[in-house]
């Protein structure tokens, strides 16, 4: 199994000026472009090819790696290990520090981009939309939004499902700032978290901050918050701008008046908004025909089984009970 030979990593395609728009496929990316692994990247992938479900995975001829942990796996035993240049000690930090992030941002990240109904219907279900092919674009985006239902119960212990005033967002706000402020006192002035080199901590702590502070949410209490530290607006951007200069991706671009706001849209931003536009309007009048086609069905169907009533045995049947057994 050779690396350089066929390798292709499979990820979403970005946007607001980053490599991917996904957590998981941006720190496979990070695990490229630290190592300098020499590999291939496809950004117009369908996730349901990875064989399960989801991007990123990895393909090398036949074989094929889904998920973060399968495709490091991989690098590792291929010679690219990432915390290759830590001592010891920093390893056993790198993961303990990792650890201690996921616990506090992994549920905020899930939260506010797939579990927030406002931030999911208006931006995040519209980025993977895009990023899906027709027909599976219409629904596969709410698996996104199950899990993160999951991630939020089990991590901050309410449902994203129950109305919006008993979402507890306040508690994985408090405890998001926290890290945050304690992420920009471990960096300090440092390049990297631990000195002069990368480390799979960084990735991490890039992959999430990355995205919290650059996609565009309705509401997202966080942004602000990273904004306040300078430090960690520099590690995003730097990373953003050195090592992922020739894959970052933007389809807005939005102009300034000479008052600094908002210009009116320009072509690449209409093109964008239309695009959301028609997706909406075709997924409603999919929705539409389908229902249409559903009463159709009922309709004759109930038709033909009232007139053949006299073939049965005199037991009635209820269809909503035959569905109900069917389920």
């Amino acid at each position: 199994m050779e690396m350089q030979l066929g390798a292709m990593l499979h990820v979403y395609k970005g946007e607001y000026g980053l490599p991917s728009i996904d957590f998981e496929c941006l720190r496979a990316l990070c695990l490229l472009r630290f190592t300098r692994c020499p590999m291939d990247v496809q950004t117009s992938s369908n996730p349901l090819r990875s064989g399960a479900g989801k991007l990123p995975y990895l393909q090398i001829g036949n074989q094929k790696f889904a998920g973060y942990r399968q495709i490091k796996r991989v690098l590792d035993l291929e010679g690219y290990p990432i915390d290759a240049h830590l001592s010891t000690k920093q390893k056993h930090l790198s993961t303990a520090y990792a650890n201690w992030v996921f616990t506090n941002l992994h549920a905020y990240y899930h939260y506010f981009l797939y579990g927030e109904p406002h931030n999911f219907d208006t931006t995040t279900r519209g980025l993977y939309a895009k990023r899906t092919p027709f027909p599976f674009n219409f629904y596969y985006p709410s698996s996104y939004q199950r899990e993160a239902c999951d991630v939020v119960q089990v991590m901050a212990g309410f449902d994203v499902n129950d109305k919006l005033d008993k979402h507890e967002g306040d508690y994985l706000v408090v405890n998001a700032k926290k890290v945050v402020n304690l992420l920009s006192r471990k960096l300090g002035r440092k390049v990297w978290f631990f000195g002069d080199t990368y480390s799979e901590f960084d990735a991490i702590v890039y992959s999430y901050l990355a995205i919290i502070f650059k996609i565009a949410l309705p509401n997202n209490p966080l942004q602000n918050h990273i904004k306040g530290c300078q430090n960690l607006v520099n590690f995003i951007n730097r990373i953003t701008k050195d090592i992922f200069r020739n894959e970052g991706y933007s389809s807005i671009k939005l102009t300034k008046t000479p008052s600094g706001t908002e210009a009116s849209l320009t072509a690449s931003e209409r093109k964008f908004m239309d695009s959301d536009l028609n997706t909406k309007i075709v997924a409603g009048v999919g929705a539409v025909l389908a229902m249409g086609a559903f009463a159709a069905w009922r309709g004759i169907y109930n038709q033909l089984t009232t007139r053949s009533s006299t073939d049965y045995d005199g037991i009635d049947y209820e269809d909503d009970e035959l569905e109900e057994g069917l389920d």
